[in-house]
């Protein structure tokens, strides 16, 4: 019996599209994920909304945005129906890349040019939000497998890979004619791994300065996606330039803020619990920003000295 071919189909739960749903579930997990630590840093709940709402448009935007580009320039126009179905998200077609290049330079600018009173560490924040753009991009990858799209190269019947993967998996991936290796899947589950590391391992504990993680992340994606790329099915050379500029900037902003920058925190190393076996204990480490001693402005100076004055006057009445 003949499989089913699966090009071109979009899988549906009703009227909604999984694509999407796939999309909202990994924005909810990422911003969860955030909000955790968020919280732990002891940021205004203002700080995170505004953030948010910067973020999740921006990023939207830049991901279509480059993937239009990149349409353009490989296929010399659209070609992905009418001129107005390149608003059609929902249909596929967002790059990674381009979200969240977008979401962070306008991050960014929001977090250097905020006038809150409680101001948010630019380091912290990029060890903070960054990884945790990995548990959205595991998430999303499942919204390719809806699609049918992110697959590699012919897979033999006789391959490991096909004896070894799900049934679901498998037919889903009878592609024009043949079976195609899961790219999708492997790209999800190296972004699991390195959610749970980078996230859960090195932020919880705090084991590196702030903002090596938030570089990590950029160094780690772009390794992923420069070595499967070529492995893709109508892979783009967009993407491979681009995952190339990430490894680069990744190794860069990764020994700056793990070598190179001041440190300027008070550090403390906090003991959380102790190995039985091997006695050792381990810590979790805090980077307490520390406070600069700017001059008084010509207002403070005059109520330090009023102050002054009125505490003198008492003294002198009180030895009168």
């Amino acid at each position: 019996m003949q499989p089913k071919d699966w090009a071109g189909v979009s899988l549906k739960l009703g009227v909604v599209n999984v694509y999407s749903l796939t999309m909202m579930l990994g924005m909810l997990a990422a911003i969860l994920t955030v909000f955790y630590f968020w919280k732990r840093e002891k940021y205004t709940l203002d700080q995170f909304g505004i953030i948010i709402i910067i973020a999740l448009p921006t990023a939207i935007i830049g991901a279509r945005t480059v993937f239009v580009i990149q349409q353009l320039i490989e296929h010399k126009g659209w070609t992905n129906g009418a001129w107005y179905h390149v608003f059609f998200i929902w249909e596929g077609g967002l790059s990674i890349h381009g979200g969240v290049i977008t979401a962070t330079i306008c991050v960014v600018l929001y977090i250097v040019f905020s006038k809150n009173p409680k101001k948010i560490d630019l380091k912290v924040a990029f060890s903070i939000i960054l990884p945790a753009v990995l548990i959205g991009q595991a998430i999303g990858r499942w919204g390719n497998f809806a699609n049918h799209e992110v697959y590699g190269g012919v897979m033999s019947t006789d391959s490991t890979a096909y004896k070894i993967l799900p049934d679901i998996i498998r037919q889903h991936m009878y592609i024009n004619g043949q079976y195609h290796y899961p790219l999708f899947l492997y790209e999800s589950c190296a972004n699991l791994v390195a959610y749970i590391l980078l996230v859960w391992v090195l932020n919880k504990w705090n084991w590196l300065r702030p903002g090596t993680t938030g570089a990590m992340y950029i160094l780690y994606y772009g390794i992923i996606r420069f070595g499967m790329e070529p492995l893709r099915e109508g892979s783009y050379g967009i993407y491979k330039v681009i995952s190339a500029l990430y490894i680069i900037v990744g190794v860069l902003l990764t020994i700056f803020f793990e070598f190179i920058i001041k440190l300027n925190y008070n550090v403390y190393k906090i003991p959380n619990f102790k190995n039985p076996k091997t006695h050792k204990y381990f810590y979790f480490i805090v980077y307490e920003p520390k406070v600069k001693n700017k001059p008084l402005t010509k207002k403070q100076r005059e109520e330090v000295k009023d102050i002054y004055q009125i505490e003198n006057n008492q003294q002198v009445n009180a030895a009168k």
